[in-house]
C-alpha cells in the first residue's frame, strides 16, 4: 500500500490534553486561595480574640480601680459621720443610696477601650447591718447568750419559720467553737459563720428561706478590735427585728414606733422608749442607737464589663476597715 493510500491513524487532539492542563491549574489556584484565606481567616480570628481578651483585661482593672474607690468614698463618709455623732439613723449621708451615675474620664484616667466604648458608671448603697440582728451573737462570747437567743426565736416566729432553724444555727455557731478535751484545746470541729449564705449548710436552710432572713437577720463575724455586733440599732431596724428584742413590745407596736421614727431620731435607748407602747426597758445588750458595721453594696459598669460586689466594714476608734469582700 502505498503512503498515499495509508489510513490516517486515530490519535488525542492537542486541544484536549491542553484543556485539562488549564483546567488542573486553575482547580489547584483555587485550592490554593482556599487555604490563603482559610489562613488569613484564622489570623484575623486569633487576632480579634487577642484584642478581646486585651480589652476585657484593660476593662476589668478598671472596673477593679473603681471598686478601690467607691470603697474609699465609702470609708470617708464612715469616718466622718462617726466624728459627728455616735447615732446613726436612715437621715445621713450614709444612707442615701447613688443611683446609677456616669463617671468622669477623670475618674478612669482617661481609659478607654474604643471610640464606641461604653463608659464608666456606678451605683450602690451603704446598708447599715445593724439594723439586723446578728445570728453570731447568740454565742458570740463562747457562751449562750440567753436574750439573743430568745430574740433570734421570737424573729423566726414571727416570720412564720420553724424555731428548729434557730437550733440548726446554735449547733453550727457552737462547733464553730474550740474544744476542750482532757485538758488539751483542740480545734473547732467547723470554720465558723462569716456570711448570711453560710446558712445553706445547715439542715432546714434553703435559698428561698435565707432570702426571707435576708432583710432582718445578719452573719457579722467576731473581728479583733471592733466591737461584737451584738446590739440592734432602732434606728434603722425593721419593726420585726424591734419586736424581737424588746419582748413586751408586739408587731403592731413596733410599726407604730417605725412610723414615728420617720420623724424624729432616737439619740439614747430613753428616748427610744418614750415613743413605744407603755415605755418599756431597753436592755443595753440588745438595742442601741449606733452601729459599727456597714454593708458596701454597689455595681460598677464599664465597656463590657459588669461586676456586683459587696464589701463589709467595721467602724472601730475611728479607724475603718474591710472584714470581707465577695464578687457575685
Amino acid at each position: 500500500m502505498s503512503p498515499g493510500n495509508r489510513p490516517c491513524r486515530r490519535g488525542r487532539s492537542p486541544g484536549i490534553g491542553a484543556d485539562r492542563i488549564r483546567g488542573a491549574a486553575i482547580i489547584t489556584a483555587l485550592l490554593v486561595v482556599a487555604l490563603a484565606t482559610s489562613v488569613v481567616a484564622t489570623l484575623f480570628l486569633r487576632m480579634s480574640v487577642t484584642t478581646r481578651s486585651v480589652e476585657n483585661r484593660l476593662a476589668l482593672s478598671q472596673v477593679r480601680w473603681i471598686e478601690r474607690a467607691a470603697v474609699d468614698w465609702a470609708k470617708v463618709i464612715l469616718r466622718t459621720d462617726g466624728m459627728a455623732s455616735a447615732v446613726d439613723h436612715l437621715g445621713e449621708p450614709w444612707a442615701v443610696p447613688v443611683a446609677e451615675t456616669r463617671l468622669d474620664e477623670t475618674v478612669t484616667a482617661g481609659a478607654r477601650i474604643g471610640d464606641d466604648s461604653r463608659p464608666g458608671s456606678l451605683t450602690g448603697q451603704m446598708i447599715d447591718m445593724q439594723g439586723r440582728l446578728n445570728l453570731v451573737a447568740i454565742l458570740g462570747t463562747g457562751q449562750v447568750s440567753a436574750p439573743h437567743l430568745t430574740a433570734a426565736r421570737q424573729l423566726f416566729a414571727l416570720l412564720d419559720l420553724p424555731d428548729s432553724l434557730v437550733d440548726a444555727v446554735l449547733a453550727r455557731l457552737m462547733r464553730s467553737q474550740p474544744r476542750v478535751v482532757e485538758g488539751r484545746s483542740l480545734p473547732p470541729l467547723e470554720a465558723p459563720l462569716v456570711r448570711l449564705d453560710d446558712l445553706l449548710s445547715l439542715p432546714g436552710f434553703d435559698p428561698a428561706i435565707v432570702a426571707r432572713l435576708e432583710p432582718f437577720v445578719t452573719v457579722i463575724p467576731f473581728t479583733p478590735g471592733a466591737p461584737l455586733p451584738s446590739v440592734v440599732n432602732l434606728n434603722t431596724a425593721p419593726a420585726e427585728v424591734i419586736a424581737a428584742v424588746v419582748p413586751t413590745l408586739e408587731l403592731s407596736g413596733a410599726r407604730r414606733f417605725v412610723e414615728r421614727r420617720e420623724r424624729s431620731v432616737f439619740r439614747s435607748l430613753e428616748e427610744a422608749s418614750q415613743q413605744m407602747n407603755g415605755q418599756p426597758v431597753l436592755s443595753p445588750l440588745l438595742a442601741g442607737v449606733g452601729s459599727s458595721y456597714f454593708l458596701l453594696r454597689g455595681m460598677v459598669r464599664f465597656d463590657r464589663v459588669e461586676v456586683v460586689s459587696e464589701t463589709l466594714l467595721s467602724r472601730a476608734s475611728g479607724k475603718i476597715e474591710i472584714v470581707w469582700q465577695q464578687r457575685l
